[in-house]
């Protein structure tokens, strides 16, 4: 008996880590954010995955294209995206020869329904949590921006204000054009995810684009 205890004691503890991670994954919501910036002609965009302390955050500014990976509100690394998206030079003649094409292209024309409806399934367990804005607007001709900012002040009651929140200050008298814009969403059960992910994984068709990538362009027969 003394000699299976230590073995029973790690099993035991495995069980209560992979029971206490699923309540984890059930319970806590998996939130996206963007932002979107601009000033005269500088943009910048966020985009922030977070669920639990993790977070995949993913900046643009111009050419400046930015990955990082955040726990606990720091950032541990950042790498340029171009890094990671490039491919590496011993494969750089790799890839879908022409007779490959046209089976990846119908493969991924069936992928449109089993995608739409994971999509579709993760909208319905989608939550706006807030819309945040401000914005100074000037188009140079004070009728002009009169109009837009009148439009502005007669939506600004249609909207809810509890969850969407945006101020506007018009400039009659020169021509600016700066926005701040940040949205918060959250999925409810961020499960679905990874089990939306996993059902157009094993779709047959995207089964068949993926082995078809793998091979080399002279695997392919007439």
């Amino acid at each position: 008996m003394s000699d299976s205890f230590p073995a029973i004691l790690l099993v035991s503890g495995i069980i209560i880590g992979l029971v206490l991670t699923e309540v984890l994954i059930l319970i806590i919501p998996f939130r996206f954010s963007l932002s979107f910036q601009t000033r005269e002609s500088e943009t910048k965009g966020i985009l922030v995955g977070s669920w639990f302390i993790f977070g995949l955050e993913m900046l643009v500014s111009g050419k400046d294209q930015q990955v990082s990976v955040v726990v606990g509100g720091a950032r541990l690394v950042t790498r340029p995206l171009s890094s990671l998206m490039a491919p590496k030079k011993e494969h750089a003649e790799a890839g879908p020869g022409p007779g490959q094409v046209p089976g990846i292209i119908s493969s991924l024309l069936r992928l449109q329904g089993p995608v739409l409806e994971a999509f579709l399934d993760l909208v319905r367990h989608t939550r706006l949590d807030y819309i945040r804005g401000a914005a100074r607007i000037g188009l140079g001709d004070p009728g002009a921006t009169g109009m837009v900012y009148g439009l502005y002040r007669a939506m600004i009651p249609l909207l809810p204000g509890d969850r969407i929140n945006f101020t506007m200050v018009p400039e009659f008298n020169c021509e600016v054009c700066e926005i701040d814009i940040s949205a918060r969403f959250r999925i409810t059960y961020p499960f679905l995810v990874l089990v939306n992910a996993v059902k157009i994984a094993k779709h047959p068709s995207a089964r068949r684009v993926m082995k078809t990538i793998r091979k080399k362009p002279g695997d392919v027969t007439a």
